[in-house]
């Protein structure tokens, strides 16, 4: 990725920058700070509350850009996040028109973002920029992606977060973690890793190489958040609204459908919960699998756009090798993806066709949905 010095390094994360992208760009950004002449990190439609929240502990000393989507003009409004941090508020066409001055001697890293249509409006800015072209992610690359003339991808789905890809750079580069940088890193990882309940050997070897500099107690706390009213809402009246379906996968059978006597054949039981909330479908869709659901969907709506979360469990995944993302929302709209166990999309549809979707496409590959 390296080569002659970069006159122009442009970091761009997916829309609403959640704490893996929002680290990943503030890791990137300390990597090249001696190999470019000046940095621009852009969030598209801004940071999600957690990573916010992450700004204020590890703030960029670059003023990051966010696009606002709605604006008509280009002039900046400066927002106060902290003491140390200020977001300028920027239009797409002033962020489009920055990347066309781009040239081959500049650089853009695109983080965390799969699709195209996660970048709020700047991709074909990005496509038409004559900047050499980076991709560092975690997830499977949309076809979409092929539109913005990507020069390398830098791509592991086996890895357990952008910033563990962000990581290998700094390995690679032979650059030495400051106590910053591997707090962002470490804190991309914990949330992606449900605080590494879900890691894998090779990630657990990254992390205990990161406590040399951070301490993995106080990244814990930096991210514990408590729920607000609204949300712990939400939750409640997800699993109120619940409906329940039963399929049966592997081998199994004979199983009694009134009998919860035989344990290894309810091993093949699958139990999914379909679910409705006005907002915090995300978080909502965890509560669900914390109830006891082996997959959870849970749709929202604003407008005209139907946004769905889904949430697996581990056991889930390796039962049924059905990804979430990959698997049914990307065959949906290329608008959705994700990872093998939570995935998300948003498109112009109602809710409950939205939902029938999704059920069809599960239908296809596990079998009939028995209602509970």
């Amino acid at each position: 990725m390296m080569g002659k010095r970069i006159r122009h390094l442009c970091i761009i994360t997916h829309r609403l920058a959640d704490v893996d992208a929002y680290c990943s760009a503030y890791a990137l950004s300390s990597l090249f700070k001696r190999h470019a002449r000046d940095i621009t990190i852009v969030f598209p439609a801004g940071l999600n509350a957690i990573a916010t929240k992450v700004m204020q502990h590890i703030p960029l000393d670059v003023t990051p850009l966010i696009i606002d989507e709605v604006r008509d003009g280009s002039g900046a409004n400066g927002n106060d996040v902290n003491s140390g941090s200020i977001i300028s508020e920027r239009d797409v066409e002033y962020i489009v028109d920055v990347l066309n001055q781009y040239d081959k001697d500049d650089l853009i890293l695109i983080v965390d973002t799969n699709n195209p249509v996660m970048l709020a409006g700047i991709s074909e800015g990005v496509a038409r920029s004559k900047a050499r072209k980076v991709v560092i992610d975690h997830h499977p690359i949309a076809v979409e992606a092929s539109m913005l003339g990507i020069d390398e991808m830098r791509v592991d789905v086996n890895a357990s977060s952008a910033c563990e890809m962000v990581y290998r750079l700094f390995k690679e580069m032979r650059r030495r973690l400051s106590r910053d940088v591997a707090t962002a890193l470490l804190l991309g990882v914990l949330t992606d890793t449900q605080n590494l309940a879900i890691a894998r050997c090779s990630t657990i070897s990254m992390v205990a190489d990161i406590c040399r500099f951070t301490s993995l107690e106080e990244c814990r706390s930096i991210i514990a958040v408590e729920r607000d009213y609204s949300e712990r809402v939400a939750r409640l009246k997800a699993a109120q609204r619940c409906r329940l379906y039963r399929v049966k996968v592997g081998n199994a059978v004979g199983v009694d459908s009134n009998s919860n006597s035989n344990s290894n054949s309810n091993q093949s039981l699958i139990i999914i919960a379909v679910s409705k909330v006005g907002s915090h479908h995300a978080s909502a869709a965890k509560a669900l699998i914390d109830l006891g659901a082996d997959l959870s969907i849970v749709v929202s709506s604003e407008g005209s756009i139907a946004k769905a979360s889904l949430r697996s469990t581990q056991s889930f995944y390796a039962r049924t090798r059905l990804h979430l993302g990959t698997d049914i929302l990307a065959r949906i709209s290329s608008a959705g993806g994700g990872h093998p166990t939570a995935a998300s999309i948003a498109l112009e549809m109602d809710e409950e066709g939205l939902i029938r979707s999704i059920l069809q496409l599960i239908k296809e590959r596990l079998g009939r949905l028995d209602p509970l």
